[in-house]
């Protein structure tokens, strides 16, 4: 059986050869009379695209590659759907990869994604990998980072102002009264807990605060490290008496082991959590938040890296762009 190719969907649809690669690729600029006759023709003659040959001739894959933290975390799965959305709309696959905060099995995902060719990869890196990534930028392949910086690389990222949603937080507990403010916090070693715990700091120092070394608590960002560390500071004698927790899923594990105590909040202690989870609005008192906006971020930064696909210029060749988006705190019943 004889192949069909591309020209002779043109010569039958009537179009240029460029016109149904348009239509095909779903790029903008085609009027949709001629978009639905190329399509219909398409049909009719059972013509695919060839990809690999097409990526080969326009060095483009029309693929992005995505890393998170933990795919079983609201907080990525909501990002990488924010991604998803925008990809598809601009004509693009999107391959998810879940690196569990590992980075061997970043660095494993990194290679897996450069074989496959893909356009650009959007990453929440563990901070480790800094060579490799600049490689892939020489590579040409486009990298923006989300929620985290790595100290050292320039690159472009969509973050949150973690610094000052944490300040915030902690100065909002200062004002109802609270004394002592202990800080379940993640990895020092990678900004989200680094600027959460400058914030937390910043706040305490203004209010004249004694910074407690016994109160702040460092975990992985995980569940299990949110009840060990609170069971921690439960079992001190004095306690704290409120406790920010700087994400969400070490904030459900220091709601599990406050109430595994036969405590409650917020008549036996505080609590305030950085994200917002579904869960925290339900809870049993429902619990106070630093909102940020991780759909708006996975947007941006979907949306960045297209258009810097498009300008086909590598980050090297320019300043990085960091874009800041800000928070809000939302005041529920477990601080009084």
């Amino acid at each position: 059986m004889k192949r069909i190719n591309i020209k002779t969907v043109a010569q039958k649809a009537g179009v240029s050869t460029a016109t149904v690669s348009r239509v095909m690729h779903k790029y903008p600029g085609v009027k949709e009379e001629t978009r639905k006759r190329v399509l219909r023709v398409a049909s009719q003659l059972n013509y695919e695209i060839n990809a690999v040959a097409s990526s080969l001739r326009s060095k483009k894959t029309n693929i992005l590659g995505i890393i998170v933290g933990n795919v079983l975390s609201q907080f990525y799965s909501t990002l990488a759907k924010a991604v998803e959305d925008v990809a598809i709309n601009e004509g693009y696959s999107l391959i998810l990869c879940n690196g569990d905060d590992n980075p061997q099995k970043e660095l494993k995902y990194l290679k897996i994604l450069k074989s496959n060719r893909v356009d650009g990869i959007i990453l929440t890196p563990t901070g480790k990998n800094a060579e490799y990534i600049r490689m892939l930028k020489k590579s040409g392949i486009q990298v923006v980072l989300v929620d985290r910086l790595i100290p050292g690389l320039e690159n472009d990222a969509v973050l949150v102002d973690n610094e000052q949603g944490s300040y915030r937080a902690v100065k909002y507990l200062i004002s109802r009264g609270y004394e002592r403010i202990a800080i379940i916090n993640g990895y020092p070693d990678r900004t989200t807990g680094a600027e959460r715990l400058e914030g937390y700091i910043r706040a305490l120092t203004e209010a004249k605060k004694i910074i407690n070394n016994s109160l702040i608590k460092t975990g992985d960002f995980k569940k299990r490290s949110g009840i060990n560390l609170t069971t921690e500071l439960l079992e001190d004698s004095p306690g704290p008496d409120a406790i920010f927790i700087t994400n969400l899923d070490m904030t459900l594990g220091s709601v599990l082991a406050i109430k595994q105590k036969g405590l409650k909040i917020p008549e036996d202690i505080g609590i305030l959590g950085f994200d917002n989870p579904d869960w925290t609005q339900i809870a049993d008192p429902p619990i106070t938040t630093v909102n940020q906006p991780v759909y708006s971020m996975g947007n941006t930064a979907a949306e960045l890296i297209i258009k810097k696909i498009g300008q086909k210029s590598s980050s090297e060749d320019s300043l990085p762009l960091i874009i800041r988006l800000g928070t809000n705190l939302i005041i529920r019943k477990s601080t009084i």
